[in-house]
């Protein structure tokens, strides 16, 4: 249960074949907060409940590791993961669909997903170690390092409003703070910047982006595994990216795949990096009155 203690933030895949990835019981707070903070950057909790007292005990089992943030413009701290597409006008999240989900990090510090029921077939997690690819990429390529240190813009779609949006100044995806490294990456979003905008990418820049891919997405340095009914996984964003397999859902609905969603932040958690000091609240943004910015068209 309690395995997977000397992993360091640098993981690859046989790190983890070797020594065994982090378990805990729900109630294992401090060991938990050891994984996220100064171990691998995540952990896997057993011990919660999938009956109907599931969402009150996962948020009170939130709560004791750090405080809910608000996850969209309803101001909604606990979110369902389920396919919505047979009931969604629009939608431009990917965790209301069955398809792939790339790596990538949410903008919340901490990511915690509670699993009620699995899919008929597929839906793997995959988590990879931001460290151990920035790792990768200063080996091989350390000018392409250098482009994603020096920032992308971010296209942010408004989830009340089909075809609404902001773009955000450009940031980094990857730099250093108090507590190492601070990773933000989402690629769809970096991509639809660029297409609003009508301001392509430089060269430079797409290259690196697909270096930091093929190494997200090299089986040598993913973390591959099912997350059970009853399991709960909580990711450090700042650090590990995290990703998810296409999947086939039963057609009855009270089957489907099923999991709860919580953004945390956490005062044990070092501070980011001031380029990506928003995380502590990642939402702010979306309640504030201002206008946004119409684009044509709108993926699934």
């Amino acid at each position: 249960m309690d395995g997977g203690r000397r992993l360091g933030p640098g993981w690859r895949a046989a790190d983890i074949a070797e020594q065994g990835a982090p378990r805990r019981t729900a109630t294992a707070l401090a060991e938990i907060r050891d994984d996220l903070a100064q171990g691998p950057g995540f952990s896997i909790v057993e011990g919660l409940p999938v009956d109907g007292s599931a969402a009150e005990e996962f948020r009170r089992f939130g709560a004791a590791l750090g405080r809910p943030l608000a996850q969209n413009a309803r101001r909604e701290t606990l979110v369902e993961i389920a396919d919505f597409t047979d009931e969604d006008a629009f939608d431009e999240r990917g965790y209301r669909s069955p398809g792939e989900l790339t790596p990538h990090t949410d903008p919340s510090p901490l990511i915690a997903l509670h699993c009620l029921r699995a899919a008929r077939a597929g839906g793997e997690n995959r988590l990879v170690s931001a460290v151990s690819v920035r790792r990768a990429i200063q080996a091989a390529r350390p000018d392409l390092l250098a482009e994603l240190e020096a920032g992308f813009a971010f296209y942010i779609p408004d989830d009340r409003r089909e075809g609404a949006g902001e773009i955000r100044p450009a940031m980094p995806l990857l730099a250093e703070g108090p507590g190492g490294l601070s990773c933000v990456y989402y690629r769809p979003f970096i991509e639809q910047a660029g297409e609003v905008s009508g301001v392509p990418m430089r060269p430079a820049q797409r290259d690196a982006l697909d270096l930091f891919d093929n190494y997200a997405m090299d089986p040598a340095f993913q973390y591959r595994f099912a997350l059970a009914p009853g399991e709960t996984l909580i990711v450090n964003n700042f650090r590990v990216l995290h990703a998810r397999d296409a999947y086939e859902d039963w057609p009855e609905k009270a089957r489907r795949r099923r999991l709860l969603r919580l953004w945390l932040d956490a005062d044990w958690l070092p501070d980011p990096p001031p380029a990506h000091a928003q995380r502590r609240d990642p939402m702010a943004r979306l309640f504030r009155d201002e206008g946004p910015l119409s684009r044509p068209g709108h993926p699934r």
